[in-house]
């Protein structure tokens, strides 16, 4: 049996005090364990201890550290599966090789150090640094920002230490396992889905900007709200029909800009249609919500959605369209739109989707948040997107039925 994961209080009350902890992460995501420890507290004995983890060796930071040390992306396309943000590895000029542990504990407490800068460093190295998203965990569910977050929750330097958990075998731990490090060196274990629900109690990343009232052509008359996101220029709109805190699950649409479907009424994807059988569907139940996402082209931009069409003109599909540019199938990011559920008050909801990245980002983000039903959104097809939607069923798994695309 696993035991239970020590408080969130109590893991960085042992960061603060140099110890090294063990963060998981959702089993439904990397599910691995990870030792980490504040490098502005490192030494030759944790980083020993660390590197015994047989994982990468990594030193998460913040992107104005990174510009700071001129640390530069190792790929210019990142299509790594959750595109952990690998920089160029470094280590301190005074070191010899830079690979014993003494050594590499001063790179990371010198990375660590305000006032420290590029020339103090050579490259190539042998410490891995690791680009943490602004906003930590709220943002992105992984070791990097989790690293990040509880050293400065510890009032440290924001930059970290962290190494993956092998087993005996070479393979990722186990919980067992990572349960049986913890309690034979009395470390303190936590998860990210943790971390995310603590800092939520007293951190957001959203904030209304405006409100007013709309009405629509076809589907009544909503409120609009725009929010502002920190750290991110893309300002969510989302669109309120009813009393919500009346119903005890509404339908919820969390739904991605597409220009050309949405404005231009494109043939080529579903997304205008959705969006509009969205607001009929909850116009019929008097209450529901649609987040409007900035996020277009299934997160590659407009730009290069553009070039993937022209690929698929070639002959490519959507899929492999979005790889042949350097990106994942689907580089959206759904965790500013569950904070703006949280903000409007909302602890169950029925979402209308097809896609189960949806319904699984509400799983392992940790958020107060059940999706009570997935609820089918299927538009008609036609002959410019029939192969669109048989792609997106096969090779991503949106659950579509079989009659509905040939």
């Amino acid at each position: 049996m696993f035991r239970e994961f020590s408080p969130i209080q109590a893991a960085v009350d042992a960061i603060a005090r140099g110890e090294v902890i063990i963060v998981v992460d959702a089993e439904d995501r990397e599910n691995e364990g990870d030792y980490i420890c504040a490098a502005e507290k490192a030494t030759t004995e944790t980083v020993n201890f660390i590197i015994n983890g047989r994982g990468e060796f990594c030193a998460p930071l913040l992107p104005d550290a990174a510009a700071r040390l001129d640390l530069q992306p190792i790929v210019d396309a990142n299509t790594a599966p959750l595109q952990t943000g690998f920089l160029t590895p470094i280590d301190h000029r005074s070191g010899k090789t830079g690979i014993t542990a003494e050594e590499r504990a001063r790179t990371v407490r010198e990375m660590a150090r305000g006032d420290s800068v590029s020339g103090d460093f050579v490259r190539p190295g042998h410490v891995h640094p690791l680009l943490a998203k602004e906003g930590g965990v709220l943002r992105r569910a992984g070791h990097t920002e989790a690293a990040v977050d509880l050293c400065r929750m510890a009032g440290l330097a924001p930059v970290g230490v962290l190494c993956e958990i092998l087993d005996d075998t070479g393979n990722r731990a186990s919980r067992e396992y990572l349960n049986e490090l913890a309690r034979k060196h009395d470390l303190k274990i936590i998860s990210i889905e943790q971390l995310i629900a603590h800092r939520r109690v007293s951190e957001k990343l959203v904030t209304r900007l405006a409100q007013a009232t709309i009405p629509t052509a076809f589907y009544g008359e909503f409120t609009i709200i725009a929010y502002e996101v920190r750290f991110e220029t893309q300002q969510p709109i989302v669109l309120v029909k009813g009393k919500l805190d009346e119903v005890e699950a509404p339908l919820v649409r969390l739904h991605s800009s597409c220009f050309t479907g949405d404005l231009l009424d494109s043939l080529r994807c579903d997304c205008g249609d959705q969006l509009h059988m969205a607001m009929q569907q909850i116009n019929d139940a008097g209450a529901g919500v649609i987040v409007y996402l900035p996020q277009e082209g299934r997160g590659i931009g407009l730009i290069e959605k553009i070039r993937a069409y022209d690929l698929q003109e070639k002959g490519m599909d959507t899929v492999e369209a979005n790889h042949a540019l350097g990106f994942k199938a689907d580089m959206r990011d759904y965790g500013v739109g569950i904070q703006i559920l949280k903000d409007l008050g909302l602890r169950k909801i029925r979402l209308l989707t097809n896609n189960p990245k949806k319904t699984d980002a509400f799983v392992y983000s940790g958020f107060d948040l059940q999706v009570v039903d997935q609820v089918a959104i299927i538009p008609p097809t036609n002959p410019h997107n029939a192969r669109y939607l048989a792609t997106k069923r096969d090779k991503m798994g949106h659950k579509l039925p079989g009659d509905v695309v040939k």
